[in-house]
């Protein structure tokens, strides 16, 4: 019996379930979401501070403290009677049973800066007994993924400046055709 956050792809431990907490998705306890106005702000600024070079996880929280993220989710949930009571009925549910706070930010988001921390936080302002629990970690990566050098390609990839504008995806053809191309092929 406790309330936790966990990533999407997470592996949760035994009996336990998740509820999506995000604003995108066909299920979940949308009124636990950030605003479209929040999250809109979150994401552009977030976005300019990668196209101006910030890794990506130091983009999450430093576009969090620019727009003061925090405080206005807060209020946001605070001043909503439908997500007071979304969240009452969440923290009643997890008095009986494991649940965790689904959304998409990182496995420890650095900081804390996701609003899945903050309805923790509102969770326990409602019942300060409630268990915490702890974030269950990411599922295993494939031996492909964890190749030597796979982080380093991944790492040494340029970055698309904002006025390249956004990468496009190939098609099929002609992704058959540069892999023909590549040498070794």
């Amino acid at each position: 019996m406790g309330l936790g956050r966990t990533t999407r792809f997470a592996p949760l431990p035994p009996g336990a379930s998740r509820v999506s907490v995000m604003r995108r998705g066909a299920a979940g306890l949308r009124e636990l979401a950030p605003s479209a106005a929040l999250l809109a702000a979150f994401e552009s600024t977030k976005a300019a501070l990668v196209g101006e070079g910030l890794g990506r996880h130091r983009a999450h929280a430093e576009a969090c403290r620019q727009i003061d993220y925090r405080a206005r989710f807060l209020a946001e949930i605070r001043a909503s009677p439908p997500a007071m009571r979304a969240l009452r009925q969440v923290v009643d549910r997890a008095r009986r049973d494991d649940l965790f706070l689904m959304c998409m930010c990182p496995y420890e988001t650095p900081e804390r800066a996701c609003h899945t921390y903050l309805l923790l936080d509102l969770a326990r302002e409602l019942d300060p007994t409630l268990p915490l629990l702890a974030e269950p970690g990411p599922r295993a990566r494939s031996p492909r993924e964890a190749a030597p050098g796979a982080a380093a390609r991944t790492v040494d990839r340029p970055r698309r400046s904002a006025a390249q504008g956004p990468a496009r995806a190939m098609s099929p053809t002609t992704r058959t055709r540069v892999r023909r191309e590549l040498p070794g092929r």
